[in-house]
């Protein structure tokens, strides 16, 4: 294996790596529904470690596929077949979840040995056809996620220290996942090819394209069976929700995917099965439970400050209209990320908003230095020389500090939020709200990023 020969400069930039890969995989367990329910409803103190519930075949190469044992881990597979891996499974089935305790052990194998190559946790709806290659994205992505320098991006990638754990498949433009396909295999077919590279996608997604990736084995994450599904209600003490489903093959067909399962597990008392058993179709009743949960998880916002003024400024239904519009602006930007920081113009949907927005920014940028020059004036009538200094050390910060572009972008950041908040689109203290909605279940805080806990309930919020 090469080994990562690189100056003092380098060593403390993998530590970086690693540490923000750790970081991310500890906050995506530590804030899963499935963890809840152990720690909530299950009473487990603390948690167990997050057990897989569902069963998993193994497939490699032409040999018959084959049942993993209850007790035995991923990483055995993945280590069995030299580390490049298919996940499968159907919407729900715990995928990504798969590929964080993947990712969980690998990142302890870097940190443990500088030898072994760096896991990075990637999404592949990122991914344009526009790119150059595989690996240049790689080289962006690290830049944006992990703000890695391209340049030891790239020298990473030549020492074949990365370890790419792709998740997301699906989320590529079905008319582009052929392309995808063929993208990622020249990536292994080039000198750049990583040791390792696992890569997760839904069945629906993967078995139409004719293209094939060119990894060593895969696993398919099988629904729940109903023994499972009796098991996991009675560890979460939802022994009258399990009495409720028994008898009801369509919303047992629900419950068979983990991450609905764990919803109906939470909204259970929002869900009036008389009604939702009598919904014509399965995507009619997995609806249904999407909204509960959303009803469910809101309602309980006003027990969430029970003790504290934050989040008294507004309401359960202002709550509901701010997760919406950001679900439906991720949507149409087609991403599962938000960066508080980064809002981007095309948030503005009308003229208003956009007419406003230029005046405050002129308004703003001609305030600031006018500001400063009436101080020194004043200063210079009340002969006050320690004001007079002040403004003048002022206006020096600013002009050094500050380059005029990343002077011009705070101000559009501030200007933009204004706007938002002032026609009602978006809260005027964001970082509680998104914090709120992280605490509730809705989304999840990945470093400097959020994400809804599943891209159906985007979806879902989305076209509302």
């Amino acid at each position: 294996m090469p080994r990562l020969t690189g100056t003092r400069v380098q060593v403390p930039k993998r530590h970086q790596l690693l540490t923000q890969v750790k970081q991310e995989v500890r906050q995506y367990r530590l804030q899963s529904p499935h963890r809840h329910v152990l720690t909530k409803l299950a009473q487990e103190k603390p948690p167990l470690r997050m057990r897989r519930a569902w069963d998993v075949e193994v497939k490699i190469g032409s040999r018959p596929s084959v049942k993993l044992a209850a007790n035995a881990g991923i990483i055995e597979v993945f280590d069995h077949i030299d580390g490049r891996l298919l996940i499968l499974g159907g919407t729900g089935s715990g995928k990504t979840t798969t590929l964080v305790g993947l990712a969980k052990v690998l990142v302890e194998r870097a940190l443990s040995d500088e030898h072994e190559p760096m896991p990075i946790w990637l999404n592949l709806s990122s991914w344009r056809i526009e790119q150059q290659s595989i690996s240049d994205w790689m080289v962006e992505q690290m830049h944006l996620k992990y703000a890695i320098a391209p340049e030891s991006g790239r020298y990473w990638m030549e020492q074949l220290q990365i370890l790419p754990l792709l998740d997301g498949f699906d989320e590529v433009e079905e008319h582009h996942r052929e392309s995808c396909i063929q993208y990622i295999n020249d990536f292994l077919d080039s000198h750049l090819s990583p040791l390792h590279l696992v890569v997760s996608s839904t069945v629906k997604s993967y078995h139409p394209c004719q293209a094939r990736l060119q990894l060593n084995g895969a696993i398919l994450l099988r629904p729940l069976t109903n023994r499972q599904i009796h098991k996991y209600l009675m560890n979460a003490r939802s022994r009258e929700l399990w009495h409720d489903i028994e008898e009801e093959p369509q919303l047992l067909k629900i419950a068979q995917k983990p991450l609905f399962l764990t919803m109906m597990t939470l909204a259970y008392e929002n869900i009036l099965i008389s009604s939702w058993k009598h919904l014509n179709t399965i995507d009619d009743q997995q609806e249904y439970l999407l909204k509960a949960y959303l009803r469910h998880q809101i309602s309980s916002l006003r027990d969430r400050h029970h003790n504290s003024d934050a989040g008294k400024n507004y309401s359960s239904e202002q709550f509901r209209h701010w997760l919406t519009e950001l679900a439906k602006r991720l949507e149409k930007e087609q991403t599962q990320d938000f960066i508080l920081d980064r809002i981007p113009k095309t948030w503005l949907h009308t003229r208003e908003q956009e007419r406003a927005y230029h005046l405050g920014m002129k308004i703003v940028e001609s305030g600031i230095w006018w500001s400063i020059i009436a101080i020194m004036i004043l200063a210079i009538i009340w002969r006050s020389l320690p004001l007079l200094i002040a403004a003048m050390t002022l206006g020096i910060i600013l002009a050094l500090t500050y380059q005029p572009l990343s002077l011009k972008l705070a101000i559009e950041r501030l200007i933009l939020r204004f706007v938002l908040w002032g026609e009602g689109d978006a809260p005027w203290n964001y970082a509680q709200f998104l914090n709120d909605a992280t605490g509730l279940l809705l989304l999840r805080k990945i470093g400097s990023r959020y994400q809804f806990i599943h891209r159906l309930l985007q979806k879902h919020l989305g076209k509302t």
